[in-house]
Parts: C-alpha cells; structure tokens; sequence
C-alpha cells in the first residue's frame, strides 16, 4: 500500500456514510405493507412494489419508527375524515429520510410522517373496485333473496367472545316473549384476523342445518376497524351463504362492503336483536289473526250450514213423507194385483194338477197291462223251455254216467254208460 493513501477503520468509514446520508433529503416513498412489527419501542415497517399479476416485490425497503413517532402517525390516519389503522397489505405513503444502523451495517429510512390522502384514495379506488365486481356478479341482492323463517327462533351468532355486543344481542333476545336459541361461534372482529376468523364461524354455523338466520355483530369499537369487513373473501361468503346474514357492527353512518352484501345491516347488536324480535313479533301476530280469521270464518260457515241443514231436512223430512205415501199407494195396487194373479194362478195349477193326476192314473194302468202282459209270455216261455214240458211231449234226455248231458255222438265212447230219461221212467244202456 502506498504511504500516501488515507485509510479508515469500519467505524470512521460507516460515520461518515451516516453523516453524509444526513445531508440528504427526506422524500416522499409510497408502496404496499409487506411487514409490520411492533417491538415496543421501535416499529418495523416494510413496504414494497409489485408488478401487477405478481405476488413477488421487485423492490422493497425496511423502514424504522420510533414507538412515540408512531402513535402520532397513528392518530393522524385515526382522526382523519375516513379514519383508518396503519396494517399489512395497506397502500401507503411515508416521508422517510434514509439511514444506516452502524452496529449493523445495515442501510434502513426513518419514517417522519404518513399521507393519509394517499392511503384513502388508494382504499376508495380498491372499495369502489371490489363494489363493482360484487355488482356484478349479482352478489350485492343475492344474500337478500334468500328466505327468512317467519319464527327465526334458532340464531346463529358470530361474534368476539366475552364481548359487550355479545351480552346485548342475548339480552335483548332473553327479554322478549319469545324462546330464542343462540348458537355462537366465536371470532376476532378486529385486526388481520378479522377475516378468516368470521368465514372460519360461518363455515361452522353451516354445519347446524337448523339455523335460521345468523347475525355477525360487535361493539363500537374504533372506526378504523370498519376497513376489515370490506374484505372481499368476507362479503363473498356472506353474500353466498344458504340463509339470511344480518350485521351489527357498530356504526350509524359509515356502512362498509359487508353491510352492502348482507339480508339486513342494523346499526348495532341490539338492534340486530330487536329485529328478530320484531320479525318474531309480526309472525305471531299474523298468526292469531290468522287464527282469529279461521274462527270466524268456520263460525260463519258453520251458521250456514246449520241453516242449510235444516232446510234440507225439512225437504227431506217432507219429500219422504210423499215418497211413502206414494209408495204405500203402489203396495196396495201391487197387493191387489198380486192377490187376483196368485187366485188365478192357483186355479190354473189345480187343472193343471188335475189333468196330471188323471193322466198319470191312465199312464199307470196302460204300464200295469202291459206289464201283465209281458209277464204272461214270459211265463209261456219259461214253461216251453222246461225239461218236463219236452218229455211231456214224447221227447227223451240222455245223460253220461256223471248227470251230463249228451248233445252230440262225438262225447261218447265204446263202453260209456247212458242214462235215457222218458217221460213215465228212465233206462241205462252201453255204447257198443
């Protein structure tokens, strides 16, 4: 090294890049939240560029602030005309004057002040787009077309646990004359959490098919924290969610992008009650006078009935009483008629009869004469053909020695013994 050339220690040459940065001045850097850190009494802050379509930064810078340079910042987006809260994925613009931490090495910008204008250009150009892709889509009424139950007395609440919008919701609820069941799922409703953890208790009240309206709902609470239910992903999951979603989040004039989507947006959790109350109400009423209605009308009717009854019965009663008059009247003639008939009929069967009786006693002689006569050949038969009649008459009967008779010569044999009866005796003889 040559004698002349001036060297420095790490400290000397950090020194004066410190000192030299000093010199310059503060600008005006505006891009995305990538990281937010409190550590008490330093804040860590980085912001980014990105290309559109690219989650990847292409350029980032970390950024420190003092914890009381902090809350003023804080309170500065806080009180403005439309207060919000400095958080991750929020466009910004800070005035920031560089630096480098010397113990480090590490270059790194101081934040001096926050452009809340900025910030609430870039949140009303984001509102108004994400306004426009629910529009349309048609998800702005789709939530409101959904159907109420007449008695919403099965609730599903979604709320911050151990909260005063909790116990102002049940109360209103436990003061009514009717029997509310809350079903509670519980969520952070403020901070980076705010959005997952409400679709996460939607996504469980889901499961309870018996539900009929769930209500998301919490205290005052700062204004700024309205900017967490313009998510996107929220409004999509109320605004396609099977039943109706009513919101009480707190605020009379300021509506955010979860009211727009929602059945009913209430001002806060007690009137989001008060109007399942009155929905209650109106149905209960509509109900008796229903009721009221059907009495008097089944009343009514039944007066006319009554009357209609008894003018048919008195029809009846007298349309009855020709039918058996007339009916008498037939019977007599029927009777008289049917007197005269039998008289005449039985005379016809008694000829009839008796003309029977004198033939079947001419029938029974003619079959006794013949049989009379059948009888006698018979017996002239009978006797022609007896053996006794033939000797009578000069015949003969030969019989062999066992009784038989001989009708032929071809039975008998040279020594056979015959037996020749006649008609006074009988003579033996032998074949020769």
């Amino acid at each position: 090294m040559e004698q002349h050339v001036r060297t420095f220690s790490v400290m000397q040459y950090m020194t004066s890049i410190k000192n030299k940065l000093a010199d310059t001045p503060a600008v005006w850097v505006h891009g995305v939240i990538t990281r937010l850190t409190d550590k008490g009494k330093v804040v860590y802050i980085s912001i980014a560029d990105f290309e559109e379509g690219n989650v990847k930064p292409i350029a980032t810078v970390d950024l420190t602030c003092f914890a009381g340079q902090y809350a003023i910042l804080r309170a500065k987006t806080e009180n403005s005309a439309t207060p919000f809260t400095i958080r991750e994925q929020l466009k910004v613009c800070f005035q920031i004057k560089a630096d480098v931490y010397i113990p480090s090495g590490k270059l790194q910008a101081k934040i001096l002040d926050i452009d809340p204008v900025y910030t609430l250009g870039e949140l009303a150009l984001t509102r108004m787009a994400i306004l426009k892709r629910l529009a349309s889509e048609g998800l702005l009424e789709k939530n409101k077309q959904t159907e109420l139950a007449q008695m919403p007395l099965r609730v599903g609440l979604i709320t911050g646990e151990s909260t005063a919008a909790y116990k102002d919701f049940s109360t209103r609820l436990s003061a009514s004359p009717f029997k509310f069941t809350v079903v509670t799922a519980y969520a952070k409703m403020q901070g980076n959490d705010t959005e997952s953890s409400v679709i996460a208790a939607l996504d469980a009240l889901r499961k309870d098919e018996e539900i009929d309206v769930v209500c998301i709902v919490r205290g005052g609470g700062a204004k700024t924290d309205l900017n967490y239910f313009d998510s996107e992903a929220l409004c999509r999951a109320v605004a396609n969610y099977p039943i109706p979603v009513f919101t009480g989040i707190g605020h009379e004039i300021d509506k955010s992008l979860l009211d727009e989507v929602a059945y009913l947006s209430c001002i806060t959790p007690t009137d989001c009650a008060k109007r399942l109350v009155e929905r209650a109400q109106e149905s209960w009423t509509d109900l008796v006078e229903t009721a009221r209605s059907i009495a008097s009308s089944a009343r009514d009717m039944l007066t006319e009935n009554r009357q209609r009854l008894s003018s048919a019965a008195a029809r009846l009663q007298q349309d009855v009483t020709l039918r058996i008059q007339g009916e008498k009247t037939k019977i007599v003639r029927m009777f008289t008629s049917l007197e005269r008939d039998t008289r005449f009929m039985l005379r016809e069967e008694t000829a009839r009869l008796d003309r029977n009786v004198e033939g079947l006693r001419q029938g029974t002689r003619k079959i006794l004469d013949l049989a009379q006569s059948q009888f006698k050949l018979t017996e002239l038969r009978v006797k022609s053909a007896d053996p006794e009649t033939a000797l009578a008459k000069g015949y003969t009967l030969t019989l062999d020695s066992s009784g038989k008779f001989i009708r032929n010569a071809a039975q008998l044999k040279s020594g056979d013994t015959l037996r020749t009866k006649f008609r006074d005796g009988t003579v033996e003889s032998v074949v020769q």
